[in-house]
């Protein structure tokens, strides 16, 4: 099964000390789970893949791995906290160029519609 490559695969990656793939690993490793429902083990995952990606330096995949987590909180309509993560891997999106920039932005226009835009706005301004 895709888990068990995964899971050998990140095993390797750690015996090599090969720290970005690690860290891609552990993001991919959080899809799995999420894709089971898993949440947990998809955040445990995500928050070690953030870990890593911080002591690397490695912006893309902070923020990749920021927007992974704000998808989460938002598949568990846990708004006030996929917000500030999903402005934050936009922002990094944004500086970098990357054409992915529309995923946090997909999440936090859904967000504005399920919740209206006052209360957006209340939770942003909460933020600073």
């Amino acid at each position: 099964t895709a888990l068990r490559y995964l899971e050998q695969s990140l095993a390797i990656l750690q015996q090599i000390g090969d720290r970005k793939g690690e860290g891609a690993t552990l993001n991919n490793l959080a899809t799995t789970a999420l894709a089971k429902g898993d949440y947990d083990t998809a955040l445990r995952y995500l928050e070690q893949s953030l870990a890593i990606l911080q002591q690397i330096g490695d912006i893309y995949g902070m923020a990749a791995t920021m927007a992974n987590i704000g998808a989460m909180l938002f598949e568990q309509e846990s708004y006030e906290e996929a917000i500030p993560i999903l402005m934050q891997a936009y922002a990094i999106l944004e500086k970098i160029g990357s054409p992915n920039v529309k995923y946090p932005l997909l999440y936090l226009g859904e967000i504005i519609r399920r919740i209206g835009e006052a209360k957006f706005e209340e939770i942003v301004s909460r933020m600073k």
